[in-house]
């Protein structure tokens, strides 16, 4: 545009040039490069099959039973905007696990995954827990505070879902 605007410049009668809009379109450019670094290096959580946390997992303290997490999207917020963090169901038995689990016998909880993707906050209290146990990925399964740790099994455990609870299936 610049160059343009020299070429004009030299034209015989040509009209002068408008230096308003060639100050906006330099700042406006200049704004941009300013931005763009920033917004190349935030990080968004991910959602659906291309987050890290949705699977389903051994818990070495309930061995052979079901745990299974599927990140969603993120819930609208009162003021019509997403929230930033993906919400997600987990979904599990505790005893019983050596064969199929009843519909009835699979608890459901509800968590938050961190904006960052590397963390996720899940809900016990139903279940008599705490409200926000904070999950960390680490390599591969998620690492709570009491160091117990869900191993994210890469082809999930079919056998461990109920058969009338399709909607488990994180496949």
């Amino acid at each position: 545009m610049i160059a343009a605007l020299a070429v004009n410049a030299l034209l015989p009668g040509a009209p002068p040039p408008q230096t308003t809009a060639t100050r906006r379109g330099l700042l406006g450019g200049f704004a941009a490069l300013v931005a763009a670094p920033a917004a190349s290096h935030a990080v968004t959580a991910r959602t659906g099959l291309s987050s890290v946390f949705t699977g389903e997992y051994d818990d070495p303290q309930h061995p052979g039973c079901l745990r299974s997490i599927k990140v969603g999207g993120a819930p609208m917020l009162p003021s019509g905007r997403r929230s930033r963090n993906p919400q997600a169901a987990i979904a599990g038995v505790d005893s019983a696990c050596d064969a199929r689990p009843e519909a009835s016998a699979v608890w459901k909880l509800t968590g938050s995954v961190a904006e960052s993707g590397e963390s996720i906050a899940i809900d016990f209290s139903p279940k008599g827990g705490p409200k926000d146990l904070l999950g960390v990925w680490e390599g591969d399964g998620i690492k709570f505070p009491d160091g117990n740790k869900w191993t994210k099994v890469p082809n999930g455990t079919p056998s461990r879902r109920p058969a009338s609870l399709a909607t488990l299936n994180s496949d």
